[in-house]
């Protein structure tokens, strides 16, 4: 899957970039998105491990980051859910992947 440059949520648009580890706070992620900036960040591996993610866990990282993004617009509590977005964004990813046309 190609990882977007933008998408836009409601009326906000929203930068999605990549970078080579991402960190939140002290913790390694494998992406994160920033409530003010509107930023979604892909990691395109973990630099600690010396780990590469490979597409299919980027674009798992981006629906679970987007998920994210889509209920702080909303105003939903289940933003901060990471059991709930997790097995949301999993589940996105499995019907994206295996829609067939």
């Amino acid at each position: 899957m190609k990882i977007p440059k933008e998408v836009v949520i409601g009326n906000t648009p929203h930068q999605i970039c990549t970078k080579k580890s991402v960190v939140v706070g002290n913790k390694i992620c494998h992406g994160s998105f920033d409530e003010k900036t509107h930023i979604i960040t892909i990691a395109k591996g973990n630099l600690l491990r010396e780990y590469k993610y490979d597409a299919d866990e980027q674009a798992n990282t981006f629906w679970h980051e987007l998920t994210h993004a889509i209920l702080y617009d909303m105003g939903c509590a289940l933003t901060h859910n990471e059991k709930f977005v997790t097995e949301f964004s999993n589940r996105l990813d499995q019907a994206i992947k295996t829609a067939k046309f």
